[in-house]
C-alpha cells in the first residue's frame, strides 16, 4: 500500500495515494442537490485557493438509500499539483429521508413535539449546563423559545385588535371567538413562514429527534446506523485505502460515535488492518446529550473512542459558532483550553481552534456573522484564505490526517505559491495511555 505522503520530485513520478472520506451530515436534508449545488463548486473555491487543479467525478450511486453497501452518496475527486496526485472517495452517508420526514409533519406536531423534548432538557438542569459549558450553546438553546414567544406576542396582539374591530365588550361572543381565531390564524402564519426560513422547524425537529434518540427511541435511525457501520467494515475490509476519515458535523457527530462503535463490535480489530482511520469532529454537539443524565451512552461512547488504539481523533471548534461547544472537552466534559502540545499521543480528541476569522475574507465574515447557520456550515465549506482548518484540504490534500490535525499551520507551509507540495513528515500516532486521560 503506498504510503500517501510525498516528497519533491517530478509530477510523473509522484506516488499515487488514495483517500475515503465518511461524511456524517448533521440534521440536515443533505440530498442529491449536495454533489452538485455544494461540493463541486466548493471544490473548485479550493483548487483555486491552493493553486491546485481538482476534478470531481458525477454520482456513482443511483440516489436509492437500498444499495448493496448501505445508505451513501458518493462519488470521487482527484486532485494535483506540480509534483503530486492524489484521489479520494467521497461517501455522504445518508440519513436525509430521515430528516425530511420530519419536515414533512403537520406544523402543530412539530410544535408540540419539540417544545416536549425542549421541556426535558430544562427540568433535567441539563439546559443550565449548556449555559456553564459553553455561553453561546446555551443561549443558542433558548432560541425557540423566543422565536415563538414573539410570534404568539404577535398572535395576541393581532386577536386583540381584531376584538377591538368588531366592538370588545358588547353583549355577544363573536367578537372573542374571532379574536381567538384570528390570534391562531396568525400564530401559524408566523410559525410556518418566517419561522421555517429562521431554522426554528429545523431546530424543532432536531430536539425532538434529538431526545429520542437518547432515550433509545429511534429505531428507524438504529438500523441506518447499524448500515452504516457494516459499509465501514467492508471499506475498511477492502484494503483499497491509504486513510479512511471519518467525519462528523453538527449533531451528526454524536451519530458518528455510533457508527464506528457499532463496526468496532463487528470487528474489534478495526483500526489495525494496515488502514489508518482518522475521525473528524466540526461544529459538534457532542455534549449535547452527553451532558444530559440519561445521556450515558453517549458519554461511554465518546470515551471509548477517546482510549481506541490507531484512532485519530481530532475536534475543531469555532468561537464565532453559536452551535458547537467552544473550549469544551466532548470527553471529560469540561472547560478546557486548545492542545498545545499537537500531539495525538495524548488525550483525545485532540482539540484544534477553527477560527472563521482567518478562514474567510473580514468583508463576508461580517456579512455572515449574523447567520448562526452561515457561520455552522463553514466548517464544510471552502475556505477564502489559506488557514490550519480546511475541510478541503483534508477531504481532498495529499497530506496524511494525523499530520494535518498535528501542525498548529496545518498545511499553510506545506504548500508553495504554485501548488508545489514541500516535504512531509510521516507521523504513526500513539494510543493515549490511560493515565494520561485520568490525569487530564
Amino acid at each position: 500500500m503506498k504510503s500517501g505522503v510525498f516528497s519533491e520530485t517530478g509530477k510523473e513520478g509522484a506516488a499515487l495515494s488514495r483517500r475515503l472520506v465518511l461524511f456524517m451530515p448533521g440534521h440536515d436534508p443533505t440530498d442529491m442537490d449536495y454533489h452538485h449545488g455544494r461540493f463541486v463548486y466548493q471544490a473548485a473555491k479550493f483548487a483555486k485557493l491552493w493553486s491546485l487543479d481538482v476534478k470531481v467525478s458525477e454520482r456513482l450511486d443511483d440516489g436509492r438509500l437500498d444499495g448493496e453497501l448501505g445508505p451513501s452518496a458518493r462519488w470521487s475527486a482527484t486532485a494535483s499539483g506540480p509534483n503530486w496526485q492524489h484521489e479520494t472517495d467521497y461517501e455522504v452517508l445518508r440519513w436525509d429521508d430521515i430528516v425530511v420526514e420530519l419536515d414533512e409533519r403537520p406544523d402543530p406536531v412539530r410544535l408540540g413535539r419539540g417544545f416536549y423534548a425542549l421541556s426535558d432538557f430544562f427540568v433535567t438542569g441539563t439546559a443550565w449546563r449548556y449555559l456553564k459549558a459553553c455561553v453561546r450553546y446555551g443561549l443558542f438553546f433558548f432560541f425557540p423559545y423566543l422565536i415563538t414567544g414573539l410570534f404568539a406576542g404577535l398572535a395576541v396582539l393581532a386577536g386583540w385588535l381584531a376584538m377591538l374591530g368588531l366592538g370588545y365588550g358588547i353583549a355577544s361572543p363573536w367578537p372573542e371567538l374571532v379574536g381567538g381565531l384570528v390570534g391562531i390564524g396568525v400564530f401559524f402564519a408566523l410559525f410556518h413562514q418566517p419561522g421555517r426560513r429562521w431554522r426554528l422547524h429545523q431546530a424543532l425537529d432536531d430536539w425532538d429527534l434529538a431526545r429520542n434518540y437518547m432515550y433509545g427511541r429511534t429505531p428507524t435511525v438504529e438500523a441506518r446506523l447499524e448500515r452504516l457501520a457494516e459499509l465501514l467494515v467492508q471499506r475498511v475490509e477492502s484494503r483499497r485505502y491509504d486513510e479512511i476519515i471519518l467525519v462528523g458535523h453538527s449533531l451528526g457527530a454524536t451519530l458518528v460515535l455510533r457508527v464506528i462503535g457499532h463496526a468496532l463490535d463487528r470487528d474489534p480489530e478495526l483500526c489495525e488492518r494496515g488502514t489508518r482511520i482518522g475521525l473528524l469532529t466540526c461544529g459538534a454537539t457532542i455534549p449535547k446529550l452527553a451532558l444530559h443524565p440519561a445521556g450515558g451512552q453517549v458519554r461511554a461512547e465518546a470515551a471509548r473512542l477517546a482510549n481506541l488504539p490507531g484512532l485519530a481523533w481530532a475536534e475543531y471548534q469555532a468561537r464565532h459558532d453559536a452551535i458547537n461547544f467552544h473550549k469544551f472537552h466532548p470527553v471529560l466534559l469540561r472547560r478546557t483550553g486548545f492542545d498545545r502540545s499537537y500531539s495525538l499521543a495524548g488525550p483525545r480528541p485532540l482539540l484544534r481552534d477553527a477560527n472563521i476569522k482567518n478562514m474567510v475574507t473580514r468583508e463576508n465574515f461580517r456579512r455572515h456573522r449574523w447567520s448562526p447557520m452561515r457561520i455552522h456550515y463553514q466548517f464544510m465549506l471552502a475556505n477564502e484564505k489559506r488557514a490550519a482548518y480546511d475541510y478541503f484540504m483534508f477531504a481532498l490534500g495529499p497530506v496524511p490526517f494525523a499530520v494535518l490535525v498535528t501542525d498548529k499551520d496545518g498545511a499553510v507551509n506545506r504548500f508553495s505559491a504554485d501548488g508545489r507540495l514541500l516535504s512531509v513528515t510521516p507521523f504513526e500516532p500513539k494510543p493515549p495511555s490511560s493515565a494520561a486521560l485520568d490525569a487530564a
